[in-house]
């Protein structure tokens, strides 16, 4: 019996996990140390399955995941999806109507592929940072397939104004978050689309019951605006030192920097409820 038997810690991915396409190897550790008190540790990600083989490879007790901000859980070890949520296909007429307003990189994610009808620096840049092989093809083939989130990638304020101004157009159907990374020290800012009442909270709460997690035994850390539900639900959330301030409001501890092991800060300050029944949260 270990002190995390039945307990979840959910965990975003870039800006959390990673900082610059670097994982502490604190982290590591941590992550460890926690699974083998018991504990099940998930990704909670925009990223697809694809994006993920660096991590996996470090990281070798990921229990099914959270991917595509929600649409997919996916189980690493059996290499197969346990369910997945598609965007309404008519929904996926604004990836023409953006392009064809701007030029910008856009990629729209399947359970197991992601199509390029536009790319740009931004998305190319993307593409090498989460070590992914996309397909490059026609708009017209890309939104008759079935499609689980589309990235439009912005560089700058007129490209954000013109694709949240068609984006409004859809809000009926799909959720829009703004998400980013930083690669090589400077922050990429992207546009996400997923269907409407999909979120990594709702992904995680459908996970709770597959993994059978205890009441009380839901953890979750993430850094950015498509983190906050999840923060929120979680019995105890975290957030980076880095995040905006307004998601730090959302969390109940604030960790050490990114760089430094966010995700170990966050561990270590569970280990300190469960081993000793209080906290210590002088280090952050």
């Amino acid at each position: 019996m270990g002190i995390f038997d039945g307990c979840l810690l959910a965990c975003d991915i870039d800006g959390t996990l990673l900082y610059d396409e670097i994982l502490p190897e604190r982290n590591i550790e941590k992550i460890k140390d926690f699974v083998r008190e018991g504990g099940k540790f998930s990704l909670s990600t925009g990223r697809t399955s694809l994006a993920l083989k660096d991590i996996t490879s470090k990281i070798d007790c990921i229990s099914p995941s959270v991917l595509s901000n929600g649409c997919v859980i996916y189980d690493f070890k059996a290499k197969k999806c346990i369910t997945e949520k598609l965007l309404p296909r008519k929904t996926l007429f604004m990836v023409n109507r953006v392009i064809e307003s701007v030029k910008i990189g856009v990629e729209l994610h399947t359970a197991d592929s992601v199509l390029v009808p536009s790319s740009s620096p931004a998305s190319e840049l993307h593409e090498r940072y989460e070590s992914m092989v996309p397909r490059y093809v026609s708009a017209s083939e890309a939104v008759n397939r079935d499609i689980n989130k589309v990235i439009y990638f912005l560089e700058n304020e007129e490209q954000t104004k013109t694709v949240s101004g068609i984006s409004k157009d859809y809000e009926n159907e799909c959720v829009f978050y703004k998400t980013s990374a930083f690669i090589g020290g400077v922050k990429q800012n992207y546009f996400e689309q997923i269907p409407k009442g999909v979120s990594k909270a709702s992904a995680l709460n459908e996970l709770l019951g597959i993994l059978k997690i205890r009441n009380g035994g839901f953890f979750a850390i993430g850094d950015y605006y498509n983190d906050v539900e999840m923060i929120k639900a979680a019995d105890i959330g975290a957030v980076p030192l880095e995040s905006p301030e307004d998601i730090k409001a959302q969390a109940e501890v604030v960790t050490g920097s990114v760089k430094d092991g966010a995700v170990a800060d966050f561990i270590e300050y569970l280990e300190g409820i469960f081993k000793n029944g209080q906290a210590n949260k002088t280090k952050f």
